[in-house]
Formats: C-alpha cells, sequence, structure tokens
C-alpha cells in the first residue's frame, strides 16, 4: 500500500476512531512499527494528526492554526489599540526582543518613531517593519517557517544566549490562568519560553480571543510574565479572575 494510500485510511479511521495505537496501524496495513513511527512523524510535521504515548489522534478543528492572513485581518483595530498601548511602556534606548505574531507587529508599527532602540527579533515581517528607522536590528538564527516569516529551532535558542533582553514583547495562541501561554507551533513555543527566561521583563500583548483556552504546546505559567496587555472585550469574568490573581493587566 502506497504511503499516499495509507494517510487515506487513517484519517478515515481516526475520524471514526478518534485515536489509533501503532501496533493496530501494524494490523491494518500490514507494516512494521518503524514505518508506523515514520508515517505517525512525517503527518504530525503536516499537521495532520498529533501523536500521544503509543499511537495518534486527529488535530482538531480548535487546535489548528490559524494561518497568518486569517490573523492578519482579525480583531485588527483592537490589536492596533495594543500595540499603541505597548509601545507606552517602551523607551527611547530600550534593549527589547519583539517576538513573532500579528499583534507583536503591531507593537513594531508603533514603535517606529522611537530612538536608539536595540531590538532583537524572530520575525522577518518585525524586521521589515522596522527598516529605515533608528531602531539596531538584531536577527536571530533558525529555521525559518515560511507561511509565518518566522525564525525558530534550536539555533534560534541558542542564538538567544548571546542577548541581555531588557523587555521582551511576546505573543501566544491561547492564555489561560491555570496552564499560563501556549502556541500552536512547538519549535516557537521553545524559542518563547526560552525568551521569557532571559528577558528581564516579559510583556504579553494578546487580543481577546486568545483567552480562556489551551492550544498545543505549553510555553510558560502565567506567573512568569510582567504585564498583560489586551483589550476592552475581554470577558469581565476573566478580568476579575485575572485582577484577583494580582496579575498586571492593562486593557486597551
Amino acid at each position: 500500500m502506497l504511503p499516499q494510500e495509507r494517510d487515506k485510511k487513517l484519517t478515515e479511521y481516526l475520524r471514526e476512531h478518534e485515536i489509533i495505537k501503532i501496533d493496530q496501524m501494524v494490523k491494518l496495513f500490514g507494516i512494521s512499527i518503524e514505518t508506523a513511527r515514520r508515517d505517525l512523524t512525517r503527518l504530525e510535521k503536516e499537521g495532520v494528526i498529533k501523536k500521544i504515548y503509543g499511537g495518534a489522534m486527529l488535530i482538531t478543528e480548535e487546535e489548528l492554526e490559524p494561518t497568518t492572513l486569517e490573523r492578519l485581518s482579525k480583531n485588527l483595530v483592537e490589536k492596533m489599540a495594543i500595540g499603541r498601548k505597548c509601545a507606552e511602556f517602551i523607551h527611547d534606548g530600550d534593549s527589547i526582543l519583539i517576538e513573532v505574531g500579528t499583534t507583536t507587529l503591531q507593537a513594531a508599527k508603533a514603535l517606529k518613531n522611537k530612538k536608539r532602540l536595540k531590538v532583537v527579533t524572530n520575525s522577518i515581517h518585525v524586521v521589515n517593519e522596522l527598516m529605515g528607522t533608528d531602531s539596531e536590528i538584531y536577527m536571530i538564527g533558525g529555521k525559518v517557517r515560511h507561511g509565518e516569516g518566522s525564525i525558530s529551532g534550536a539555533i534560534s535558542i541558542a542564538d538567544l544566549e548571546n542577548f541581555q533582553i531588557g523587555k521582551a514583547i511576546i505573543s501566544a495562541g491561547g492564555v489561560t490562568l491555570e496552564r499560563g501561554l501556549s502556541d500552536y507551533n512547538v519549535e516557537e513555543a521553545l524559542v518563547r519560553r526560552k525568551v521569557v527566561e532571559q528577558a528581564k521583563e516579559s510583556i504579553l500583548v494578546a487580543d481577546n480571543s486568545k483567552f480562556g483556552h489551551d492550544v498545543l504546546a505549553h510555553v510558560c505559567p502565567i506567573t512568569a510574565i510582567n504585564l498583560i496587555i489586551t483589550d476592552s472585550k475581554l470577558d469581565p469574568d476573566l478580568i476579575a479572575k485575572f485582577e484577583a490573581a494580582n496579575l498586571n493587566l492593562v486593557l486597551t
């Protein structure tokens, strides 16, 4: 059976049964354990399935990462306001890191008139936005994620060791009190975790749609964030819970 045929039958099986074990794949498709594992690794990289212990499950709609174009247009007014508010906490001469994300991109746009910033980033879009400004720009190395214009991976994490980061402006795919920050992409989540560890101060910029749910990869607990900037459309119950937890929450 060709790999493409196995892929089709596997997704059909998962739609009906939700989970498949490696030994079931061996019996269903007449393949070796090694081939089954290679199939799952490949399909996970393609974003079709999520590997679990001893098998796999389909990625649900809630776990699928929206495209950059979808996120650029979604809640744009709110993201622009969040970016402007974030800029109020950045001062001329600051050493900052601007992480990948559509809301962090709005923060970068709001920082264009700041003077003598030293900016580290893993976002090609942020570099393009700040070209020609007074900012000194450093881009970390690593694997380019074409659709996102982001750079991540082990090289990125190692590169971050070379920088003293005063303030980090970061994003998130999901935000909860219980689990903290999470992201759709594992490699970007690991880079973001390293950024939070390295920075003296971490500023989360995220619109209201990111709050109240977790996505695939854990980044850090919410207590690791020094300042959270979001919009006033955030659910009042969530606002109350965040304030009761003594978190530094700023609404635009």
